[in-house]
């Protein structure tokens, strides 16, 4: 089966690193029309510059911090002046702060929500009346099995994450009659910087990495790789019936 965005505007959160930039490279690889990158860093990576060299004016890229409305505003616009059309959103930007919840400063508690959650209703707020207008769409969130099951030290993260799982289904039931699907992705742990990050702040990282092994019944954690095809796939049209969907791609940890 192949798949193709080919005639899709894409864009892509969190995308300078990780799961996001993993995305942005397959669905460039899969014929993509364009692709609009958003990201953070005041530095564009090495990775991007290459597919930008590669892909040309496929391949967009909008710097801002994704809790703030204004960085909504800049992606919607890039794709709308640009192609006319958004196809696909892929709220893919978080942050994680490995605490348990009591020990969080309420700086930390914002960051994470606005980062995770309100992100989302600023993309919503700008990105859905534009679907509605071409009565077609779909929004892609990068979940966690920490929406679905308790895991400690995972603080203010895992509520978020309860939090987009829910807004899925409601935004799924909310926007169905415009044909605007919306459908999360929800992982177990995958080999990311935000992971490598993780095991640091852990203080024994060697424990960590073991202790994530472990977790996962099928003995080992996700590639950014694997997880990037499966966005493909459901950015295509051979997904079309999915929608409030939460798909766990978690080598069986939720199973247990």
């Amino acid at each position: 089966m192949e798949i193709t965005l080919s005639g899709k505007v894409a864009v892509v959160t969190g995308a300078s690193s990780g799961i996001g930039l993993a995305i942005t490279q397959r669905f460039l690889e899969c014929d993509a029309e364009r692709v609009i990158a958003v990201f953070r860093r005041a530095s564009i990576p090495p990775e991007l510059v290459e597919c930008k060299a590669r892909y040309g004016d496929k391949l967009q890229f909008v710097q801002g911090d994704v809790a703030e409305e204004a960085t909504a505003i800049k992606f919607t616009g890039a794709a709308i002046n640009s192609s006319g059309h958004l196809d696909v959103l892929v709220c893919n930007a978080a942050v994680s702060i490995v605490k348990p919840i009591h020990e969080h400063t309420p700086e930390e508690w914002d960051q994470v929500f606005n980062a995770n959650v309100k992100a989302i209703y600023w993309a919503s707020r700008h990105v859905i009346p534009n679907m509605i207008r071409q009565n077609r769409g779909l929004i892609l969130m990068s979940g966690s099995i920490s929406g679905e099951v308790g895991i400690p030290t995972q603080g203010a993260y895992a509520p978020s994450k309860g939090a987009l799982h829910q807004m899925t289904r409601q935004m799924a039931i909310e926007y169905a009659k415009y044909n605007i699907r919306v459908n999360t992705i929800a992982c177990g742990t995958v080999d990311t910087p935000i992971v490598h990050r993780s095991a640091e702040a852990s203080g024994n990282p060697e424990a960590y990495w073991k202790m994530l092994r472990d977790n996962h019944p099928i003995g080992r954690i996700a590639d950014t790789d694997e997880v990037a095809s499966f966005y493909a796939y459901m950015a295509s049209d051979h997904a079309s019936f999915f929608t409030g969907s939460i798909l766990m791609i978690d080598g069986g940890y939720t199973a247990k």
